[in-house]
This record gives C-alpha cells, structure tokens and sequence, in this order.
C-alpha cells in the first residue's frame, strides 16, 4: 500500500510542478467586411420610370372613357334614299261573323296543397355533464335552454331530453 501512496504523491507533485500542456487555439481569419453594393439608384430609375408609364396609360385610357361617353355613338346613313311604290289595296269585302254560345264556367273546387311536414325529432346523442350536458338532435347540438324548431330544451338526463313548446311537451329517450 506504500507503493501506491507514493507514486500518487509523485503524480500530486508532477502536477503541481509543471501545468498541464494548452491546446493551441484554432487560428481564426479576420473578418471580412463585405462590399457594399449601390445597387438601390440604378433599380429606383428604372421603378419610377415604369411606375410613370402605368400611371400616363391609365390617365390616357380614362380619358377615352370620358370622350366615348360624351359623344352619341353616330348613326349610319342610307347611301340613297329607297323610292317607296305604293300597291293599289284590293276592295275590302264583308265577312260574317258568327259568335258562339256562352259557356257556363266550372265550378271552382279548391286544391288540397300538400304541406310538407318536418321529420320527426329524434334523439340521437347525449353527452351529460352536470350544468353543461348537450344532446343531438336530428343532428343539431342543444343545450338546456336553447330553442329547436319551436321547441325549448328544458332539461337533460343521462337518458333523456325534455323538450316544451307553447302547448306540448316532449320527453325523448334515447333507442336502445
């Protein structure tokens, strides 16, 4: 056991004699300063120039606008008039008219117009929560409260919906 405290008191010593080699740094080159390019005058030039142009086009284009809509669209003119010839009309000869005897009009019966009714309610879903359950109905999110085709939601079960109109009310369980 000497043995080995002595070669780590000499290791300690080494230590403390001569610090551990550095690395050398990597050499890093200088940064560059890249050239700054003038580059914005000769773009703006050509901008304004173009920007001129679209701006002059539309100014003439709204002028015709103008113009065309001032002046009446001119008529065009019959090269030479038509000589019009006037044809003898033949004499007019009596024709005799019969009228027919009246017709006593039908009876107007009235026709029963369909009336398309709306599909029957239908409890498809319900998701209850105590103070915020929802149910479906015929595909429709209600909650209590809310109104569905002349029905108020007035309560929800774990099974069942409560729906109340001015006169009826419906209670809906869901099919097994």
């Amino acid at each position: 056991m000497s043995l080995i405290n002595d070669a780590l008191k000499r290791a300690k010593d080494a230590q403390q004699n001569s610090p551990p080699p550095r690395a050398p740094a990597p050499q890093l080159p200088p940064a560059a300063v890249a050239p700054v390019e003038k580059s914005g005058v000769w773009m703006t030039v050509p901008l304004i120039i173009v920007v001129c142009a679209i701006a002059g086009l539309f100014f003439v284009w709204q002028n015709r606008q103008k113009t065309a809509a001032r002046e009446p669209a001119a008529e065009p003119k019959p090269a030479a008039p038509i000589p019009v010839v006037s044809q003898p009309k033949p004499p007019v000869q009596p024709v005799a008219i019969s009228t027919p005897a009246p017709v006593a009009p039908a009876p107007k019966t009235p026709v029963p117009v369909p009336i398309a009714s709306a599909p029957p309610l239908k409890l498809q879903a319900i998701f209850f929560a105590p103070g915020r359950s929802t149910a479906i109905i015929n595909g429709k999110t209600v909650r209590v409260g809310n109104t569905f085709r002349g029905y108020r939601v007035m309560a929800i079960t774990e099974s069942s919906a409560t729906l109340a109109s001015g006169t009826e009310t419906n209670v809906m369980t869901l099919d097994q």
